[in-house]
């Protein structure tokens, strides 16, 4: 098992980073050096982060990739065990533009994005028609489709209870774009 992992699993157990004196026993060396090399490798690489003394994981989402799954007609598992992928690097470009948010309503029903989906966003990507954007419209927030109608923007929700949403250009401001939709299931 690598260091990564056996340090994920330690901290996914006890919510917190090993100690140096831990990671002896976590790697099964005696050299509190050895560790001390073994995590600048970590820094290195950007599995760890060191502010001040204190150390965290960068990369808590990793997890085994198989394969592939057929979402048509059942085929013949495609697994291959040996990789591993980050959850943050397939998701996250720019970690410091992205952020999360908790989807309420439903007029966004029709795309995919539930009540209670996680959505990440990103800020600073410039928007292009079709994007689903996070809007400010008049000092409220709403995730619409970014369309145009005679050269002006329009928000358009994908369910059709919902309106659309024809802003003044003024009272628009994009604040980002939809990176990605997570919904967990029971």
């Amino acid at each position: 098992m690598k260091d990564s992992e056996i340090l994920n699993n330690f901290f996914n157990k006890f919510k917190r980073m090993p100690t140096y004196e831990e990671m002896c026993s976590l790697f099964n060396v005696s050299s509190k050096n050895t560790v001390a090399y073994r995590v600048r490798k970590m820094i290195e690489e950007g599995i760890l982060e060191k502010t001040g003394n204190k150390l965290s994981l960068t990369q808590t989402g990793t997890v085994m990739r198989l394969g592939t799954v057929q979402a048509g007609f059942p085929s013949p598992s495609d697994e291959d065990v040996s990789d591993l992928m980050s959850l943050d690097e397939f998701l996250i470009e720019r970690k410091e533009s992205t952020y999360m948010l908790e989807v309420r309503g439903e007029s966004m029903k029709d795309a995919g994005i539930m009540e209670g989906d996680l959505v990440l966003v990103e800020r600073g990507k410039r928007a292009v028609r079709g994007d689903i954007v996070l809007a400010l419209v008049e000092n409220e927030y709403t995730l619409k489709y970014l369309e145009l109608e005679n050269g002006n923007p329009v928000l358009v929700p994908a369910n059709r209870k919902f309106r659309k949403i024809y802003p003044k250009p003024e009272t628009l401001k994009i604040e980002a774009v939809l990176k990605a939709v997570i919904r967990k299931y029971k």
